[in-house]
Protein backbone atom coordinates (compact mmCIF):
# COMPACT_ATOMS: atom_id res chain seq x y z
CA UNK A 1 0.00 0.00 0.00
CA UNK A 2 1.41 3.28 -0.98
CA UNK A 3 2.37 5.26 1.95
CA UNK A 4 0.21 8.55 1.34
CA UNK A 5 -2.92 6.35 1.35
CA UNK A 6 -2.17 4.98 4.63
CA UNK A 7 -3.98 6.50 7.95
CA UNK A 8 -2.77 7.81 10.85
CA UNK A 9 -3.19 5.94 14.56
CA UNK A 10 -4.62 8.69 15.57
CA UNK A 11 -6.78 9.52 12.18
CA UNK A 12 -8.14 5.85 12.64
CA UNK A 13 -9.26 6.59 16.32
CA UNK A 14 -11.18 9.13 15.42
CA UNK A 15 -12.55 7.81 12.34
CA UNK A 16 -13.71 5.36 14.61
CA UNK A 17 -14.83 7.10 17.67
CA UNK A 18 -16.84 9.45 15.33
CA UNK A 19 -18.30 6.02 13.13
CA UNK A 20 -19.85 4.74 16.73
CA UNK A 21 -20.88 8.26 17.88
CA UNK A 22 -22.90 8.73 14.86
CA UNK A 23 -24.12 5.09 14.97
CA UNK A 24 -25.16 5.83 18.13
CA UNK A 25 -27.17 9.25 17.51
CA UNK A 26 -29.10 6.79 14.63
CA UNK A 27 -30.30 4.63 17.38
CA UNK A 28 -31.32 7.17 19.23
CA UNK A 29 -33.08 9.30 16.58
CA UNK A 30 -35.17 6.03 16.17
CA UNK A 31 -36.16 5.80 19.99
CA UNK A 32 -37.27 9.40 20.05
CA UNK A 33 -39.41 8.67 16.98
CA UNK A 34 -40.75 5.38 18.93
CA UNK A 35 -41.48 7.33 22.00
CA UNK A 36 -43.34 9.99 20.30
CA UNK A 37 -45.39 7.42 18.51
CA UNK A 38 -45.90 5.51 21.71
CA UNK A 39 -47.21 9.16 23.25
CA UNK A 40 -49.58 9.70 20.25
CA UNK A 41 -51.15 6.11 20.51
CA UNK A 42 -54.81 5.67 21.99
CA UNK A 43 -56.06 2.77 23.68
CA UNK A 44 -57.76 1.63 20.27
CA UNK A 45 -54.70 1.70 18.24
CA UNK A 46 -55.19 4.80 16.29
CA UNK A 47 -52.98 7.25 16.40
CA UNK A 48 -53.51 11.28 17.19
CA UNK A 49 -51.35 13.69 15.98
CA UNK A 50 -50.78 17.28 16.71
CA UNK A 51 -49.44 20.32 14.91
CA UNK A 52 -45.51 19.94 14.09
CA UNK A 53 -45.95 15.76 14.67
CA UNK A 54 -45.07 15.08 11.11
CA UNK A 55 -42.71 18.06 10.47
CA UNK A 56 -40.90 16.58 14.12
CA UNK A 57 -40.91 12.94 12.53
CA UNK A 58 -40.00 14.20 9.13
CA UNK A 59 -36.91 16.33 10.63
CA UNK A 60 -35.78 12.77 12.41
CA UNK A 61 -35.91 11.07 9.38
CA UNK A 62 -34.13 13.42 7.36
CA UNK A 63 -31.51 13.22 10.07
CA UNK A 64 -31.36 9.82 10.23
CA UNK A 65 -30.76 9.11 6.63
CA UNK A 66 -28.12 11.81 6.93
CA UNK A 67 -26.32 9.70 10.11
CA UNK A 68 -26.56 6.45 7.78
CA UNK A 69 -24.75 7.95 4.74
CA UNK A 70 -21.93 8.96 6.98
CA UNK A 71 -21.86 6.02 9.07
CA UNK A 72 -21.55 4.48 5.73
CA UNK A 73 -18.96 6.87 4.63
CA UNK A 74 -16.78 6.73 7.33
CA UNK A 75 -16.46 2.82 7.57
CA UNK A 76 -15.62 2.98 3.48
CA UNK A 77 -12.82 5.20 4.50
CA UNK A 78 -11.41 3.32 6.99
CA UNK A 79 -11.57 0.24 4.62
CA UNK A 80 -9.76 1.79 2.17
CA UNK A 81 -7.52 5.33 2.98
CA UNK A 82 -7.19 8.13 0.39
CA UNK A 83 -10.24 6.26 -1.90
CA UNK A 84 -7.61 4.39 -4.30
CA UNK A 85 -8.02 1.16 -4.95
Amino acid sequence: MDEKNQMSPLGRLLMGILHRGTFVAAVLLVIFAGIMLFQRRQADGSFVFQNGDFGFLGVLGFMLLMAVYLVRSIKKEMQNPGGKS
